[in-house]
C-alpha cells in the first residue's frame, strides 16, 4: 500500500535533514509553525461552532424561505454558505447542509445530485474569502513571510474572492438546473436499496431443532467470518431482535435474516442445518421501525482508511452491518470483510436507529442520510459565537498574533466547557496537520536552493516576449493542473515560490501570484 501523501512529505524532509540539506531545527519547524498551530485551531473552532448547534436556525431558515425554484434555492444557498465557509472548515459546513438539500430535493421530487454537487462547489470558493477559510491561504501566508514578502492581512483574499464566488453562484443558478442530472427523489431507504441492489442479497434461515448451532451465541458461532454472510436479524416466535444480535443463543425454530451469496447459504444448509426458506417475498425482511438504512461516506482523514471490515471490527466499532460498498462505478457485495477501505467509499449500512448519532459525530464516517438529534449543547452556544467573533475582531486589530488569538480561543472554549479535551483532540485533522507542517520546511528549501530561480531563467529564455498578463496567466493554469495531481497545501507550497520569482522578474506586485 503507498505511503499517505503527508508521510511521503514528512519522510522527504527527515531525508533533506539526513543528508544535511536542512538542519534539524529547520526540518522539524513546521510543527511549530504559526500557520500550522492557526490551522489547529481552526479545525477545533468549527467543531466548536457545529457541536453547540448553531446553525440549526440557519437550517430552520433555508426551509422555510426556500421555495420551490431550484435557482432560488440556490443563491439562498449561497448567501448562508458563503459567510459560514468563510471561517468554517469547508467538511463541517457540507456535513451540516447535506441533510437540508436532501430535504429540499424530497419536496421539490428532485435528485439530490442538482443541489448537493453546487453546495461542494459553494464552500470550496467561499472558503477563499478570509485568510482562516482555509489552510491553503493560511501556508501561503506563512511562505509569503518566510520569504521575505510579508503575511497576508485577515481580508486579503475578500475583494478578489467576492467578485470569483459571486460570477460562480450565478453560473450556478444558471447552468445547474439545465445541466444536473434530472430524476425523481425517492424516499432515501428505497433508493439506497434499489441502488446497491441488496434485495437479491437477501435470505431468510430457519434453524432447524437438529442444528449443532442450537444453545451456542451467534457470535461464538462464526457463521458470518466462515462462511462469509451479515446477520441482520433474528426473528423468534413473532419477536424480532435487531442489532446487535452477537449474546443471541440460537434456538430450534428461530429465523435468521442474513445476506450472502446463494452457494454460501446452501453450504450453511449442509453444514450448519440452516434451512433456506424460500419464496422471501418483494418486501425487504428489514424492520425500518427499529433499523435504519443508511450511507456513510469514508471522508479525507478517516482512521478507517486502508484498512479492513474485519481489522477494524466494523460491526462491533459501530453497531452496523454493512451490507454493500460502492466504489466509483463498481459495486462491492461479496467477501466485505476482506475489502480495505478507501477515500471516497461509499458505505450502505444497516444499523439501529439509536446509533444514528454516533455516526453522525463520526470523525471516520461522514452520515450522507439526514440530520438526527443529538445533544448539541446550545446553552454553549454564546461561548462559541462569542469566542470565534472575538478571535476575529482581535486578528484584524493584530493579524500578527493570529495564531496567538486562535490558541486562546481555543483554550477559553475548553474553559467554558463548549468542548471536552478529548473533543478538542478529535476534531483536529492531525493528517492536513502533519502534511503542512512537512511542506513548509520544503518549500523553503525549494527556494532557498535556489531551485526556483533556476526555473524562472529557464522558462524566462522560452517566454522572454511574452506580456506579464501571459505569464501569470499560465502560472495559474499550471497551479489549477498540479492540485489534480497533489493536494492544494502541496501545490502551493511548490508553486509559490516559482510564483514570487517570475512576479519579482516581471516587477509586478509578488501579491499577484500568491
Amino acid at each position: 500500500m503507498p505511503l499517505p501523501i503527508e508521510l511521503l512529505a514528512l519522510l522527504a524532509v527527515l531525508v533533506a535533514a539526513l543528508v544535511g540539506w536542512l538542519t534539524p531545527a529547520q526540518a522539524l519547524a513546521g510543527f511549530g509553525n504559526p500557520a500550522t498551530l492557526t490551522v489547529v485551531a481552526m479545525f477545533v473552532l468549527s467543531a466548536a461552532v457545529v457541536r453547540t448547534g448553531a446553525l440549526a436556525p440557519v437550517q430552520s431558515f433555508l426551509e422555510r424561505h426556500g421555495g420551490n425554484s431550484l435557482s432560488r434555492q440556490l443563491l439562498l444557498l449561497a448567501a448562508v454558505v458563503g459567510p459560514l465557509s468563510a471561517v468554517i472548515n469547508n467538511t463541517a459546513v457540507v456535513a451540516m447542509f447535506i441533510p437540508v438539500v436532501e430535504r429540499w430535493c424530497r419536496r421539490l421530487g428532485v435528485a439530490p445530485a442538482r443541489m448537493l454537487m453546487p453546495l461542494s462547489f459553494m464552500t470550496v470558493m467561499a472558503g477563499v474569502a478570509t485568510l482562516l477559510g482555509t489552510s491553503t491561504n493560511l501556508v501561503a501566508s506563512s511562505l509569503s513571510e518566510q520569504l521575505g514578502y510579508g503575511s497576508f492581512a485577515l481580508l486579503q483574499f475578500t475583494p478578489m474572492a467576492l467578485l470569483t464566488y459571486g460570477c460562480g453562484v450565478l453560473l450556478l443558478a444558471l447552468l445547474a438546473p439545465w445541466l444536473l442530472p434530472r430524476g425523481e427523489a425517492a424516499e432515501r431507504a428505497q433508493q439506497l436499496e434499489a441502488g446497491y441492489a441488496i434485495h437479491d442479497y437477501l435470505s431468510e434461515l430457519l434453524v432447524a431443532d437438529s442444528s449443532p448451532l442450537v444453545g451456542q451465541r451467534l457470535d461464538d458461532t462464526l457463521l458470518q467470518h466462515t462462511f462469509d454472510v451479515r446477520l441482520l436479524a433474528l426473528i423468534r416466535d413473532g419477536e424480532r431482535f435487531s442489532l446487535p444480535l452477537g449474546g443471541q443463543v440460537l434456538r430450534g425454530g428461530d429465523l435468521l435474516v442474513v445476506k450472502g451469496r446463494g452457494d454460501r447459504l446452501l453450504a450453511l444448509r449442509d453444514q450448519e442445518g440452516l434451512e433456506l426458506v424460500p419464496e422471501l417475498g418483494a418486501p425487504a425482511p428489514l424492520d425500518l421501525e427499529l433499523d435504519a438504512i443508511a450511507e456513510v461516506l469514508v471522508p479525507a482523514g478517516s482512521r478507517l482508511i486502508g484498512l479492513s471490515l474485519r481489522e477494524i471490527r466494523f460491526s462491533q466499532r459501530f453497531t452496523s452491518t454493512v451490507l454493500a460498498i460502492r466504489r466509483g462505478e463498481d459495486l462491492l457485495r461479496d467477501r466485505l470483510g476482506q475489502v480495505k477501505l478507501r477515500l471516497g467509499d461509499a458505505l450502505l449500512l444497516q444499523t439501529p436507529r439509536a446509533t444514528l448519532p454516533a455516526l453522525q459525530v463520526s470523525r471516520d464516517l461522514l452520515l450522507l442520510d439526514g440530520a438526527v438529534e443529538q445533544d448539541d449543547r446550545r446553552d454553549r452556544l454564546p461561548w462559541a459565537l462569542g469566542v470565534t467573533a472575538a478571535m476575529l475582531v482581535l486578528t484584524l486589530l493584530r493579524s500578527d498574533l493570529l495564531a496567538v488569538w486562535a490558541l486562546l480561543a481555543v483554550t477559553v472554549l475548553v474553559m467554558g466547557r463548549v468542548l471536552t479535551p478529548q473533543e478538542v483532540y478529535a476534531s483536529v485533522r492531525w493528517d492536513v496537520v502533519v502534511l503542512l507542517a512537512a511542506l513548509l520546511p520544503l518549500a523553503q528549501l525549494f527556494s532557498g536552493s535556489g531551485a526556483d530561480r533556476w526555473l524562472v531563467s529557464l522558462l524566462a529564455e522560452q517566454v522572454a516576449t511574452w506580456p506579464p498578463y501571459a505569464l501569470l496567466t499560465a502560472l495559474y493554469l499550471t497551479t489549477a493542473l498540479v492540485t489534480e495531481l497533489v493536494s492544494n497545501q502541496a501545490a502551493v507550497s511548490l508553486m509559490l515560490p516559482l510564483g514570487l520569482s517570475i512576479s519579482h522578474g516581471l516587477g509586478v506586485h509578488p501579491f499577484a501570484a500568491t
